[in-house]
């Protein structure tokens, strides 16, 4: 899934992580990712403690709204 846009923070955003496929919201831009927030049972979907992941650029589509 290669980004063909950089995302802006309030963007939803589509990535694979652990099998499974995430819609989340940026919270935050960086020069090579992007921090998301996703939903608790996602969340718990690929084992992390916390709600907040990062995701390269490389690696999620903008999601059209």
């Amino acid at each position: 899934m290669a980004a063909d846009k950089i995302a802006n923070e309030g963007d939803k955003v589509l990535f694979e992580r652990s099998g499974l496929v995430i819609v989340g919201e940026v919270v935050k831009v960086r020069e090579e990712s992007v921090i998301v927030s996703i939903s608790k049972n996602d969340a718990e979907g690929i084992n992390v403690e916390t709600p907040l992941t990062v995701v390269s650029h490389k690696n999620y589509q903008l999601i059209n709204q």
